[in-house]
């Protein structure tokens, strides 16, 4: 071998070094960057998702206050922070960490809308996350980042809308909109001069200025019997008769037959009262007697039995986790009514509600005690103390109630207070819009500005 050539290589030695050194030092460059650029991405994520969490949680808050009824005043939902919708958005951000640390919400103005579409207000909520920690960026003196999120949500009231509405878990309780009536369908009293309590029929607008929303009201099964009370509007502390409906549905989603106050042995009437019954309700829904072929809603023929009754008073108890009849038996408490006008309807949790960790706070903004109830027009569909297969009419569901139960009483009645209505467009199209499982009025995230 050439002795120069030999030199010349020997000269050569460590370069491959070098080059490996300078190769992993871009590597771990690229490396760091990808690690710290991931973080970022799900940081980005979290934050979205606790705005959009923190929006939903504020548009529920005008559902169960009974803003959307023109219950209350628009100040106690938003007031620059305080107001109970904002409360109840914080509320869920701060069970949406982000990176591991609770966000802040950046109050820019108002965060509410209500002015724009007043049936449909919605608030927007922006979350911030400063501070973000960073792996290897801080080798480049890289400053800690800050995500934000925004979102907005809108509570859809469709009454005298163009969409009619779909609620899915109402419970099978079909109560009159108007003074019950002997004629059939459709019942006359619903009509002009006469108003109906809850809903207009003939264009889903809420009857009687909203006055009931607030108000405490009794249900009992009958088949469209006398009223406490004058027709219209409904005072405080009325009385009025449901009919009890078959649901057919898939299995129900029912508590542990062990908790508190439930039944081992629950039949079909008292499990879509106790549990949730996915088969939605839709504006216009048709209660047909005798029954169609599955699925169908009608009206239970065994109306003229004890056993309904008693099904009633079991099922409710399970439901709001109630160990017995009356107040105090461990379920949520609601205020008494009528609530003052502009006052939001506050739910303090019992000492059986079910998410333990929350028995101890002052008050919670949902609760199993809130229910929905589907109306009809109060037409005659069984005949007064008829015999068990004597239920030949047929209805349509005209509107819907939302309920929060206060207490379950013998003999099948149920005491609750009324939060909030939800009437249906009788020239309504187009798709149905989800109610949210328990709420007449859906909650939805829209686009700022859509």
């Amino acid at each position: 071998m050439d002795r120069s050539a030999f030199r010349d290589r020997k000269k050569e030695r460590g370069q491959t070094i070098i080059l490996v050194a300078l190769s992993m030092t871009a590597l771990l460059a690229m490396a760091a960057i990808s690690i710290d650029v991931v973080s970022l991405y799900v940081a980005r994520s979290e934050a979205q998702h606790s705005a959009e969490a923190a929006a939903l949680a504020g548009a529920k808050a005008f559902v169960t206050s009974g803003y959307t009824s023109g219950f209350v005043n628009a100040t106690t939902l938003c007031s620059g922070g305080a107001g109970l919708a904002e409360l109840q958005a914080q509320a869920a951000a701060i069970q949406n960490k982000i990176a591991g640390v609770v966000p802040s919400i950046v109050w820019a103005g108002s965060s509410c809308d209500l002015n724009t579409q007043p049936e449909n207000p919605r608030i927007t909520i922006q979350v911030q996350r400063t501070g973000l920690p960073l792996f290897f960026a801080k080798i480049w003196n890289v400053a800690a980042p800050t995500v934000t999120a925004t979102a907005t949500a809108e509570a859809y009231n469709p009454s005298g809308g163009p969409a009619p509405i779909q609620v899915s878990g109402v419970k099978p309780w079909l109560v009159p909109d108007c003074a019950p009536s002997n004629a059939l369908p459709p019942n006359p009293k619903c009509q002009l001069p006469y108003s109906p309590y809850f809903v207009n029929v003939t264009d889903g607008t809420l009857a009687n200025g909203g006055s009931f929303i607030g108000q405490k009201i009794t249900l009992t099964i009958g088949s469209g019997g006398p009223l406490t009370g004058p027709a219209a509007p409904l005072p405080n502390n009325s009385t009025l008769t449901f009919y009890p409906l078959v649901i057919d549905a898939p299995t129900p989603q029912c508590p542990s037959p062990n908790q508190l106050g439930c039944n081992n042995n629950p039949g079909p009437y008292y499990n879509n009262i106790s549990c949730f019954n996915p088969t939605p309700l839709a504006c216009g829904e048709s209660i047909t007697n005798p029954p169609l072929p599955p699925p169908t809603i009608a009206v239970d023929d065994r109306i003229y039995t004890g056993l309904l009754k008693v099904r009633t008073e079991q099922g409710t108890q399970c439901l709001i986790h109630a160990g017995g009849y009356g107040l105090g038996q461990g379920q949520d408490i609601f205020p008494t009514p009528p609530i003052a006008p502009g006052q939001p309807v506050l739910i303090s949790p019992g000492s059986d509600n079910p998410d333990v960790p929350l028995r101890s706070a002052a008050y919670v903004s949902r609760s199993d005690s809130v229910v929905t109830v589907p109306l009809f027009d109060g037409s005659q569909l069984c005949p007064p103390g008829g015999g068990s297969t004597n239920c030949a009419g047929t209805t349509k569901v005209v509107g819907f109630l939302q309920l929060g139960i206060i207490d379950s009483a013998p003999n099948g009645t149920v005491d609750a207070i009324i939060l909030n209505a939800s009437g249906c467009n009788s020239g309504s199209s187009g798709t149905a819009v989800s109610g949210g499982d328990v709420s007449p009025i859906p909650v939805r995230l829209v686009r700022p500005g859509g």
